[in-house]
């Protein structure tokens, strides 16, 4: 990083409590993907929360099913990740999650059937309750231009956000290539991410998730029922991603059998992760972002090195991200311009040298642009070190700095030991 670069970006952090960017954008950006799935990591009182305060109406058709069969079958993975407390029915009776499966006839790739159905819905005072709206696709994005996207789905999204300010609507990607036109169903929603990054929307991403295992594989050239192939056209089948993760686990334990329309039962599972992590989120909760490291110490007499994955989301691919740490800790943390995001570190004058030496000695990657995935790899390289520090901690965590200043990672901890 050389000299004027690394100055303004001193610059740029120093003033950043300072700053208030002027932006009529409201605060509700959400996006649900790949990283989304871990439920574990969602806190029960932000389940409870969600049950408690919100009322969801649901219009789907087979493919968008897969989230509702998987949170059926979720309640009865008391074994796993799931129970009774992740209950749900029509009108949220026994203290479950208020959901009207099918409120709203069809999908959303019906224009204007899908706008009319739901203001037919809202606009009935049965119905003034609900709060939540979300919709999914068949495959109908296969054959859509991007104008057609815009003009049947996107625009008239916007437009019932304004019509209906107290209902939070819900955007989601189409599922994935189904056998044709894979390309454009690609080029579509990439089109929906890149709008709901841009406009600050709630997305549920559910293309992303069916591209990726629970360990994080990412499988490129792959179909609705998770099957993978070689290359986009005239491909060899190479496996499942589905059936090979659930074979190689315990079923009943780190998986559920459960209805899962074209498609495998653990893709379900993802769905249903993901949705109530959605839920959680929509409720209040922060969520959490993804940094990992390979290692969690380093030793004072030897030194060593820590690799950071950084993985931002595909929605986020090729946007620049800035890390650096800090020895005092994570909390309350440092607010980006616009209000819009939380850095989870307190800049102190570690984090400033980090900045100024970014890309240099130590600290390799530390700045950069996340590559078409979303992702970037960064190292701290560290020689001996003075025996004094052992027994503390020095928390990282990585911000995407251009505009909209809107996604802070998790902070990770590196400690020192003798």
């Amino acid at each position: 990083m050389n000299t004027t670069k690394g100055n303004r970006m001193r610059i740029l952090l120093q003033s950043l409590a300072l700053v208030v960017l002027v932006s009529t954008i409201t605060t509700g950006q959400i996006i649900v993907d790949h990283h989304c799935t871990d439920l574990r990591a969602v806190p029960k009182t932000a389940i409870t929360r969600a049950k408690a305060n919100l009322h969801i109406v649901y219009g789907h058709t087979s493919h968008g099913s897969q989230l509702t069969t998987g949170m059926t079958g979720l309640v009865s993975f008391t074994k796993g990740y799931g129970g009774p407390e992740f209950a749900w029915n029509h009108g949220g009776t026994g203290g479950a999650l208020d959901l009207h499966d099918g409120g709203m006839a069809g999908d959303v790739g019906y224009y204007p059937q899908w706008v009319n159905e739901t203001k037919k819905y809202l606009n009935n005072s049965s119905n003034s309750h609900v709060n939540v709206v979300i919709w999914s696709w068949c495959g109908q994005h296969s054959w859509y231009s991007a104008k057609q996207m815009n003009d049947w789905y996107l625009a008239p999204m916007t437009q019932l956000e304004k019509d209906y300010p107290k209902v939070t609507f819900v955007y989601m990607t189409g599922h994935v290539f189904n056998g044709y036109n894979r390309a454009p169903m690609m080029a579509r929603n990439k089109q929906i991410r890149d709008y709901c990054v841009a406009s600050n929307k709630v997305l549920y991403d559910f293309a992303d998730i069916e591209t990726y295992d629970p360990d994080g594989k990412f499988f490129n050239f792959v179909d609705d029922n998770c099957d993978y192939y070689d290359k986009e056209i005239g491909g060899t089948r190479l496996g499942n991603w589905a059936t090979a993760w659930q074979n190689a686990h315990t079923k009943g334990v780190e998986w559920y059998s459960c209805s899962s329309a074209h498609s495998q039962p653990l893709n379900a599972n993802l769905k249903a992760y993901a949705a109530w992590w959605l839920w959680a989120r929509i409720a209040g909760w922060a969520g959490n972002k993804t940094l990992t490291r390979d290692r969690g110490e380093i030793s004072t007499a030897t030194g060593g090195t820590v690799i950071f994955s950084l993985d931002a989301g595909l929605a986020r691919a090729g946007r620049n991200y800035l890390q650096t740490g800090s020895f005092s800790g994570t909390h309350p943390g440092f607010v980006l311009p616009g209000k819009r995001a939380t850095l989870p570190l307190n800049l102190d004058v570690f984090s400033y040298l980090i900045i100024g030496m970014a890309n240099q000695g130590p600290y390799q990657n530390f700045v950069g642009a996340l590559n078409n995935q979303g992702q970037a790899t960064a190292t701290l390289v560290l020689g001996p070190l003075p025996p004094a520090i052992a027994g503390l901690a020095m928390h990282f965590a990585y911000a995407l700095y251009d505009y909209p200043m809107d996604f802070t990672s998790n902070a990770m901890a590196v400690r020192f030991v003798p």
